[in-house]
Formats: C-alpha cells, sequence, structure tokens
C-alpha cells in the first residue's frame, strides 16, 4: 500500500473525527499521518518522473538536509537549555522549568556521542543505541507536534449561545492576586461574556473555579471573582467553585453546581490557549457537553507551557505511549538481527 493510500486514509479518519467530536489529540496524529503521507507520494511520484537535472537537484536536496539535521538539532539542544536558564531566572528555581534543559542537554550529547564515535571510536554497538535513541526521539517529536496541531483543531467550529462559562484557575500570587496566567484567562472570559451579551441579549453566569492552596492567602475563585467585577462584570452574574485543585476536578465540581440549577445546559470552558486541548478531552471524558476557549499565554512562557501540557498528555495516555515505544524498540531490535 502506497504512502497516498495511508495518507488519504488518515485524512478521512481525521475529518471525521473533527466533525463528530474534536476534542481529541489523535486528530493531530492523524492529519499529522495524512500530511507526511501525501507529501512522501507527491515525492515519490516527482522524483521517479523527473529529468536528470531535476534528480540531480533533489540528490543536492538530500545532501543539504543530512548536513543540517545535526547543525539543527544542535541549535534546538541548545536552545532547549538557553531558555530554561532564563526561565528559572525570571521565575525563580522549580524542578519542572528545567526539563526542557534535559531534553536539550540529551539531544546534545546524543550528537557529542555520534562525532566521536564517527572520528574515534568507530563502535558498531553504539551507533546502534544512538539509532534507536534518534528512532524514540523521532516518535515523540511527532507526537509533539501532533499535539500542536491538535491545539488548532480542538478550538476550530462555531461559538454557540452560552448559559454558563467556566473559568479553571491558574494560581494566586504571594498576595492573594491572579497569576498572570490566570489574569489573562480572566480577561478572556470578561470578554467573551460581553460578546455573547451583546450578540444574544441572554444573562450569562461565569462559574469562577478554584480552591485554596497550601500556599495561597485565599481561594482562588474568590481572588477571580473580585478580578472580574474589576472588570466590569456584575457581581451576581458569578459564581465561585472554591473545593477543586486540579482540572478534572475544576470540570467535576462545576458541572455539579451548575447541573443543580440548570440539568440541560451550555457552556464553554475558558482556560490557556495551550491548555485547551486537554480540557476539551477531560471534557469528553467526563460526558461532558463543554468545549474550551484559549486565552492570552505570556510568549516568554509560552514553549515551557506547551511542553509540560505535551508531558502531561504523555502522562495521560501513558500506556498507548509505553505500548509505542516498545513495540517501536521491538522492531527496532527485530530488524538489526535480521528477524524482519
Amino acid at each position: 500500500m502506497t504512502p497516498f493510500y495511508w495518507g488519504s486514509l488518515a485524512l478521512a479518519s481525521a475529518v471525521t473525527l473533527q466533525l463528530t467530536d474534536r476534542r481529541h489529540w489523535l486528530t493531530g496524529h492523524l492529519f499529522l499521518i495524512a500530511v507526511i503521507g501525501i507529501l512522501l507520494s507527491a515525492y515519490y511520484r516527482f522524483s521517479a518522473q523527473a529529468s536528470p537535472t531535476w534528480q540531480f537537484m533533489l540528490v543536492g536536496a538530500k545532501i543539504v538536509a543530512y548536513t543540517l539535521l545535526p547543525i539543527v538539532i544542535l541549535i534546538v539542544g541548545i536552545s532547549f537549555v538557553r531558555y530554561s536558564y532564563r526561565l528559572i531566572r525570571k521565575e525563580g528555581w522549580a524542578f519542572h522549568y528545567s526539563l526542557l534543559a534535559i531534553v536539550g542537554g540529551v539531544l546534545v550529547i546524543m550528537l557529542i556521542l555520534s562525532v566521536i564515535n564517527l572520528g574515534v571510536w568507530h563502535s558498531r554497538r553504539l551507533w546502534q543505541f544512538l539509532g534507536l535513541a534518534l528512532l524514540l526521539t523521532a516518535y515523540f517529536a511527532f507526537s509533539f507536534f501532533a499535539y500542536l496541531l491538535a491545539c488548532v483543531t480542538t478550538r476550530l467550529g462555531r461559538h454557540r449561545q452560552i448559559d454558563y462559562m467556566i473559568v479553571l484557575g491558574a494560581g494566586l500570587m504571594p498576595n492573594g492576586q491572579p497569576t498572570r496566567t490566570l489574569a489573562y484567562r480572566l480577561q478572556a472570559a470578561a470578554k467573551y461574556y460581553r460578546a455573547q451579551r451583546a450578540r444574544y441579549h441572554q444573562p450569562i453566569t461565569i462559574v469562577v473555579s478554584g480552591g485554596q492552596g497550601p500556599d495561597e492567602v485565599m481561594a482562588e475563585s474568590t481572588a477571580m471573582r473580585q478580578y472580574l467585577v474589576d472588570q466590569g462584570v456584575p457581581r451576581d452574574a458569578i459564581q465561585e467553585e472554591n473545593r477543586s485543585t486540579s482540572t478534572i476536578e475544576n470540570l467535576k465540581f462545576s458541572h455539579a453546581l451548575i447541573v443543580r440549577q440548570q440539568p440541560f445546559y451550555r457552556a464553554v470552558i475558558v482556560t490557556s490557549g495551550y491548555h485547551v486541548l486537554r480540557a476539551n478531552i477531560f471534557a469528553r471524558q467526563l460526558h461532558l457537553n463543554l468545549t474550551g476557549i484559549g486565552a492570552h499565554t505570556p510568549l516568554y512562557y509560552l514553549p515551557f507551557a506547551m511542553f509540560r501540557e505535551y508531558l502531561a498528555l504523555i502522562v495521560m495516555y501513558r500506556w498507548a505511549n509505553l505500548v509505542a515505544v516498545l513495540g517501536l524498540t521491538a522492531y527496532y531490535v527485530a530488524a538489526l538481527v535480521r528477524l524482519i
């Protein structure tokens, strides 16, 4: 079966999934497979029919790509380390801020080992180990790009009239004020509230969701409510859900609060743009008819936030990812010993 066949099949599956329920990470994987399959098919067809001049240019392009790949890996690895360093200087030390530096360090070490092995050691075993490491790196890079694509597809769709808006908490500063991330979510909620009121002229209730953490002076919901009032939202249009400590509890407890007042309600989730996909997945798993809208994220914080969200998805689907990693490893080892 050709790459075009697999690409077309993936595209049809992705479109079907997107039209039936866009709250899937799988949609991003399918769209990415479709793009890769169709591009490969186009490349094979073009290279088979190309003139000698174009054949020569294709060979040259391959050589350039193989030459640039190590340079790209080096730049990405160093960039990850530098970004983690700058983030820690700006936000203070926390282990999770160093995760990108760890990934960058691993990439640089892989590249250094490859160069040393090429020029000095000439170890066949090391090449085999590095080949497996590169294969698994490619797998996680693919799933990360699928996450980026799903972040876009999960937010596509028409805005509908709503009765409720659930705003997810994101921590407070030591003085009890919302963090910058939470402030952006609240600003997006206030803007969406005004747009809905202007368009439909119907009452809307905003549910601010977030409990009090051990290092917080008050419940997040209390600070969120006051912030929205300062933004011009009427106090009686805001309700607090002050028990939750995680995204899934945000949704569970907010739903329980709303359904007591209006069993058949229409609502959206307001969260950060990078977090919309996972919030949508939780809503689907809880069988809630909710979709998310995304708020702005500070640019300096965005790479880390997206990487952390991607790791959270890896953990959420840990068994599927474990099976994929073990399957790729088994395939690679079988190929080495000529079993396939």
